[in-house]
């Protein structure tokens, strides 16, 4: 009988915990993906699928990286934007030091502590993320296989070291 009782106690410990600490893992876990997105320049879901590239030819075909002629500078050679964009990152701003979209995002657990949500204060991040108003779709955060498996990975491992502390 006191094998039973045990038992009950450690699953009455692990219900109480658990919902906390599964909240926490979503947080920390979706904002992990959200820095992956960004590292990997393009969104994982069951595969990555990678973000278009910047535009850099003008509506006439002609490539603005690059200077066409002498009249400026040296034919060939690269433009002011050619300079700014050259491996630089896609969703990474020129110049913005820290201020930079992928720094912004962060996530609040609602009270009550049934939900998380995450928040950015870029005005465009949705913009972005779902492609609208003639931008191109580079998501970054949305219903995911691989964080849902990054989640599931992280509960169970907590699980284990609650079971795990009586033996």
């Amino acid at each position: 009988m006191a094998d039973l009782a045990d038992l009950q106690k450690l699953l009455d410990k692990a219900a109480n915990e658990i919902p906390e600490k599964a909240l926490r893992i979503i947080g920390v876990e979706g904002k992990n993906f959200i820095t992956k997105n960004f590292r990997d320049q393009g969104f994982t879901d069951t595969a990555s699928s990678s973000w278009q590239g910047r535009k850099t030819t003008d509506k006439n075909g002609r490539d603005l990286t690059r200077y066409s002629t002498n009249r400026r500078g040296r034919e060939g050679d690269l433009t002011q934007f050619g300079r700014r964009n050259l491996d630089r990152g896609i969703l990474v701003g020129f110049n913005t030091g820290g201020n930079k979209l992928k720094n912004s995002f962060h996530y609040r657990i609602n009270l009550g502590g049934t939900e998380v949500s995450f928040y950015t204060d870029k005005e465009y991040a949705q913009r972005h993320n779902e492609g609208l108003d003639g931008m191109p779709k580079r998501q970054f955060i949305g219903q995911s296989a691989y964080l849902n498996e990054q989640i599931s990975k992280k509960i169970s491992s907590e699980l284990d070291k609650i079971f795990n502390q009586n033996e």
